[in-house]
């Protein structure tokens, strides 16, 4: 019994862990998510918007930054165990995703960036505007 109650206090402290997400400062310009999603544009060297098919693989439907991502490709290692950073796309669903492509080809995205469920074409319009005014 001692090494069940173990098993399952040690799993719940191992998803426990908060992120270590980067901060932003109190402005009265910005809230906290425009300051999150303009650093989302400047760190990634990849963003895309996509469909999620599932087993870590996405359909590409524009690609806005980085090299050309293979389609159908497993790009995101989906593990069993799961952790508070770790951003979890749910499948048939459309994202804008920010990440960094790895030198073995993998996607590393979490919670940290500014990950968006977009469920029309028309609301990646700021993405265009915001691209263009940083040219």
């Amino acid at each position: 019994m001692r090494t069940i109650i173990l098993i399952l206090f040690l799993n719940y402290f191992n998803l426990s862990f908060a992120c270590e997400c980067k901060t932003y400062p109190i402005t009265s310009e910005k809230i906290q998510s425009e300051l999150k999603l303009e650093d989302s544009f400047e760190s990634s060297t990849v963003i895309f918007y996509g469909n999620y098919i599932g087993d870590g693989k996405f359909e590409l439907m524009k690609l806005y930054r980085g090299k050309q991502i293979v389609l159908n490709r497993k790009l995101i290692e989906e593990k069993e165990e799961k952790y508070l950073c770790d951003y979890f796309f749910k499948k048939n669903k459309r994202y804008l995703v920010f990440g960094k492509i790895d030198k073995t080809g993998k996607l590393w995205t979490s919670t940290c960036v500014s990950n968006l469920q977009i469920d029309k074409k028309s609301e990646l319009k700021f993405v265009k505007k915001y691209l263009k005014n940083k040219n």
